[in-house]
């Protein structure tokens, strides 16, 4: 990583950070223009390809799964809204959608899509875990378990789907760019 890109990476991690922690009103998700908000892409650290849409979709249901970093595509472009407790929703730019473990499943390999977002849903909040090497551990709170690129690939179209958190797993860890 260039020591710029460094420098970036850890303003924004720092201003994400230093937020306060506002919850959306209760009526909806989407009612009122919640305060604690920071865009960012996340790129996996194991591969450099960022966190996309698949296909630029804005039904629910639609896939994640990692793709070259395209700049400023708002299908891999995700705004995070604090939920309270240190915990986020990441809701694509694109659609609106909230990064989502389907089913609310908390076995290892359950599927991330996006999917229309919920109040006090606790499979579509996710907590950012610094790591000692600048990356970030995201956790889904209703499991505890990890955004994890499945089978460390590093190809386009590589699934992403939750699993167990290991400690300096690459494939587990996400940089905010």
């Amino acid at each position: 990583m260039k020591l710029v890109d460094a420098g970036r990476a850890l303003a924004m991690a720092a201003a994400l950070l230093s937020v306060p922690f506002v919850t959306t009103p209760a009526a909806s998700a989407d009612a009122g223009t919640p305060e604690a908000r920071f865009r960012t892409t996340l790129v996996a650290r194991h591969s450099g390809k960022c966190l996309d849409v698949s296909g630029v979709a804005t039904h629910d249901g639609a896939n994640v799964h990692q793709w070259t970093c395209i700049y400023d595509q708002p299908n891999q472009e995700w705004n995070l809204t604090a939920t309270g407790d240190g915990y986020y929703n990441l809701r694509a730019t694109h659609s609106g959608k909230c990064l989502d473990v389907s089913g609310v499943s908390s076995a290892d390999g359950a599927n991330i899509h996006q999917w229309t977002c919920l109040i006090n849903q606790p499979n579509q909040e996710w907590k950012l875990v610094q790591r000692d090497n600048g990356y970030f551990a995201v956790v889904a709170r209703h499991s505890g378990k990890c955004l994890d690129v499945s089978g460390v690939a590093t190809h386009n179209g590589a699934n992403i789907h939750q699993w167990t958190c290991i400690y300096g797993q690459p494939n587990q860890e996400w940089r905010l760019a």
